[in-house]
């Protein structure tokens, strides 16, 4: 039987960094954060031409769950889940990537589906909405994947993982990390083809709400005082656009009020979030409460809770 004070980790490794959050279990059946521990790997920035990802990034995840590992210890196996997204999912030495990932972490490590993935992420972004009665258009630009999912409340509708993500495309549009109009508009260009075809659907979905759940609305939140109130919309990311280019190189972003830990992939995935918020005509983004790794852990809760 679970006690109250039972505690539950969740895990995602995802393609630009890999996450872990331990909870515990309220007496009211949700959960408690006890700890929160990410780390930027980048482990889709070790990609070459034939999706081997190279031992450097391997290292550096290796290096990571190493570190989990020792948060993990005194937590029991059957409460300790742990899911990787795109970047293993895509890799063409994913099997060997994943033994080495698992003996650093101690654990079994899932591999899921796009589809998979975005249910997680709607699930964790959609959990404290106050406006769980309406239709929600949840946003998330990963490190190799892109998921789009339209839903009522809690319980998504629509939903769909594109092959794009703020590593891939950083590396794709910038590989020497120089930012220019040309670049920027080749990768929103790109974007947008991978975005038209679900466009119409998603669009028709009548969503109210749009609620954004990964780093680069984060970046963007940090960067201006209004905090939520950011407008996310067409002109005004354009704007920050213009002002990006306008330093010329990734190193120079900090005068934006990036933080460092974000710069390297910032353009990437501002030059996607342009292309959904014209491909999906989105006036409005606010940040989300939480991402994949919340929906696993509310996944994990719903499913060891007793019915």
């Amino acid at each position: 039987m679970m006690t109250q004070d039972a505690r539950f980790a969740a895990i995602d490794l995802g393609s630009n960094s890999f996450h872990l959050i331990i909870a515990t279990v309220k007496r009211d059946g949700h959960y408690r954060i006890l700890g929160r521990y990410r780390q930027k790997v980048r482990l889709a920035d070790g990609f070459d031409k034939h999706l081997i990802v190279d031992d450097a990034a391997i290292s550096r995840g290796i290096d990571c769950l190493r570190g989990f590992a020792n948060l993990l210890k005194d937590i029991s196996s059957e409460r300790i889940r742990c899911v990787a997204t795109a970047t293993l999912r895509k890799a063409s030495n994913s099997a060997v990537m994943l033994e080495q990932f698992k003996l650093a972490l101690g654990h079994d490590i899932e591999v899921i589906s796009g589809e998979a993935e975005a249910r997680l992420i709607y699930q964790g972004a959609t959990q404290h909405l106050l406006h769980s009665n309406k239709a929600v258009l949840v946003l998330d630009i990963g490190g190799a994947s892109t998921e789009i999912i339209v839903g009522q409340g809690v319980n998504p509708a629509h939903l769909v993982s594109l092959d794009m993500g703020c590593v891939t495309w950083q590396n794709q549009f910038f590989p020497d990390q120089t930012i220019t109009e040309h670049a920027c508009q080749r990768a929103i260009a790109a974007a947008s083809e991978l975005i038209a075809p679900y466009a119409t659907r998603f669009k028709q979905a009548g969503w109210q709400h749009v609620s954004g759940a990964s780093g680069t609305f984060r970046a963007l939140y940090d960067m201006n005082e209004r905090g939520q109130q950011l407008p996310m919309c067409k002109d005004w990311l354009r704007d920050i656009l213009s002002k990006t280019c306008a330093m010329g190189h990734v190193s120079k972003l900090g005068k934006l009020g990036i933080r460092r830990d974000r710069q390297a992939v910032f353009v990437g995935g501002l030059c996607i979030l342009i292309a959904l918020v014209e491909q999906l005509d989105i006036q409005r983004i606010e940040i989300a409460e939480g991402a994949l790794r919340e929906g696993l852990l509310i996944d994990m809760l719903t499913h060891s809770m007793p019915q």
